[in-house]
């Protein structure tokens, strides 16, 4: 529809994406199968890609096509930083809320675990460290909207895609195993919002 509507070949973009999220998840596989801990920065460089946020922002951004032709490819160049702090809080959030649960099923040390290994910390102060990791991340989106290069399609697609996450998150894994702490939130959010 986008080829139609607005002359852009969206495939392209879409496939470059999906490489790219192969290539992130092939490297956890083989630090996986090669029983490596990855650095905290090694698995950060990696994790905010292998989360699909990007992808999934991306192929959103199709969707607005309408509010952000004349933006591409320029907004997708070197994925810019907006896109990449949303895509982090993302992956932090979700390593803060299933970290456990997935290192006991065999997975490689997520966010909290390679930072403990690697400073020697406990467990509670790499929690912390991660925590401060979404906040600063949240004061470099802040920034990124200020700066006001997007349109306002897209700085809402990241905002939303982070705010998703944390509220997914926060509570433990609220997507593979809710306790119904997540359903109860998004029925609140939805049937029963707030007046104002």
């Amino acid at each position: 529809q986008t080829l139609k509507d607005h002359g852009l070949d969206v495939l392209p973009y879409i496939k470059e994406q999906w490489a790219i999220l192969c290539r992130a998840h092939i490297r956890e596989a083989r630090w996986f199968y090669g029983g490596q801990t990855p650095t905290f920065d090694e698995y950060i460089k990696n994790a905010w890609i292998s989360i699909g946020s990007l992808g999934g922002l991306v192929l959103l951004c199709f969707v607005e096509a309408d509010s952000i032709v004349n933006q591409f490819p320029n907004c997708l160049k070197d994925y810019s930083q907006l896109f990449y702090w949303s895509s982090l809080i993302t992956r932090l959030s979700d390593d803060l809320g299933t970290s456990k649960a997935e290192m006991e099923r065999g997975d490689i040390p997520k966010a909290v675990q390679a930072y403990m290994i690697e400073k020697g910390v406990s467990e509670e102060t790499a929690r912390n460290h991660v925590k401060e990791l979404i906040s600063n991340s949240w004061k470099k989106i802040n920034e990124e909207i200020l700066d006001n290069r997007f349109s306002r399609a897209i700085v809402n697609l990241s905002k939303n895609m982070a705010r998703t996450a944390q509220c997914i998150y926060q509570h433990g894994d609220g997507f593979g195993t809710s306790t119904g702490v997540t359903k109860d939130c998004i029925i609140s959010s939805i049937l029963r919002p707030i007046p104002i």
